[in-house]
């Protein structure tokens, strides 16, 4: 095939100019290239990522113990900057070194918890975030969701003005990005600076979520908004939803069964065709290993009982399209996707379903090489939605 001709790019530099022409960078398994510099898009430096992929070693990729072990110490390298500039009261220096610290040991936990090592690599990433948390200018507040006597944590996060009562979005990620990764952190700056209050909150399956991935687990979210709309700093009568990959899923969900939403926004969320067997088998082993889990079955067995599980999770299955009703919506992604078809919009479309969309030709799972540009869209989309 073609790309087999193409070379191996030396650096993250070479990489970066031109993705499209090389075949990954030495010693990164292209799975990681691609992301790469989605992570550099938040100010983690691109040659000490490839260096730290590198030092973890060929026979230490993701899920396994040297990976989670290696990349931990990138993370305590930057939480001691974080000290030494949280004791020298540089407040604006200490948040930045922390979130970078949250960075590491997520990556170190990536894609999913699966080991001790992750479990641990995990603990240390919410710590890492709320050390972070405490110097941001934007107040944050633990926020318990029960479901069913499960109880799990989200961040609800507030502008930094006073207003009465604020319009708040409901934040998730996918399968491996969650609740206070830096994607879904730079997601809330935006939407911050809007003026609304988010709520970061895990997918099922993910985080601590306390319930696992099932087409009924969209239960979680409806407590979720019942916890906001109870919450005396919260206007009701305006509340979103923006959901990330897998967490678009949610947010397409969720405007059918809570039509009273002022807008929900899917970045690259599966609808359909995903969930189709032929789709699924084809996806990389990793990724199956990722869903596995969130499904609370065993990554490493034989993946077909994943693959029929997620076949019930395909919206038109739900009969979902049937009601009539839903809130706005507004559909985000690269068109050459390679985990979720670009033509689940077009398969919306004939099912009836009202949406606007923006999507990006030479770009890949969920845009993310113009993030920067459809994450300001979303906000002041939503923004609009919240005084129409």
């Amino acid at each position: 095939m073609q790309t087999e001709q193409k070379p191996l790019a030396r650096t993250y530099a070479e990489y970066a100019a031109a993705p499209d022409d090389y075949v990954t960078i030495e010693g990164v398994p292209p799975f990681l290239a691609v992301r790469l510099p989605g992570f550099t898009d938040f100010g983690i430096d691109g040659d000490v990522l490839v260096e730290a992929v590198r030092n973890a070693g060929p026979e230490n990729g993701p899920a396994t113990a040297g990976w989670s072990d290696a990349l931990i110490e990138y993370g305590h390298q930057a939480m001691k900057r974080g000290e030494v500039a949280e004791s020298n009261c540089n407040a604006l220096q200490a948040e930045q070194d922390f979130l970078e610290a949250s960075f590491w040991y997520f990556f170190a936990r990536f894609p999913h918890i699966l080991n001790e090592a992750s479990a641990k690599a995990y603990q240390l990433h919410t710590a890492a975030y709320l050390c972070s948390a405490k110097h941001s200018p934007y107040p944050i507040e633990m926020v318990d969701i029960t479901l069913e006597g499960k109880k799990g944590r989200a961040f609800l996060r507030f502008p930094n003005h006073t207003p009465s009562r604020f319009p708040v979005v409901m934040i998730s990620g996918g399968v491996d990005v969650w609740k206070s990764d830096l994607e879904i952190h730079s997601l809330s700056e935006a939407f911050l600076k809007e003026g609304m209050a988010t709520l970061l909150i895990d997918v099922p399956g993910t985080g601590e979520s306390p319930v696992p991935a099932s087409p009924p687990a969209h239960d979680w979210y409806l407590a979720a908004l019942e916890t906001l709309k109870s919450h005396p700093k919260i206007n009701e009568s305006k509340i979103g939803f923006y959901g990330l990959s897998f967490g678009g899923y949610w947010a397409t969900k969720l405007a059918f069964l809570a039509p009273w939403l002022s807008g929900t926004v899917n970045t690259g969320g599966p609808i359909h065709y995903t969930f189709q067997p032929e789709w699924l088998d084809k996806l990389p082993f990793g990724l199956k290993m990722t869903l596995s889990r969130m499904l609370n079955l065993d990554p490493l067995k034989d993946h077909s009982l994943m693959i029929k599980e997620l076949g019930q999770f395909s919206l038109e299955a739900q009969g979902l399209f049937s009601t009539g009703h839903q809130a706005p919506i507004l559909s985000i992604n690269g068109e050459e996707d390679e985990l979720v078809p670009i033509q689940e919009f077009n398969f919306l479309k004939e099912k009836g379903v009202k949406q606007d969309t923006l999507i990006f030709a030479h770009d890949r799972h969920v845009a993310s090489r113009n993030w920067r540009l459809h994450e300001q869209f979303a906000a002041k989309w939503l923004a609009k939605k919240f005084n129409e």
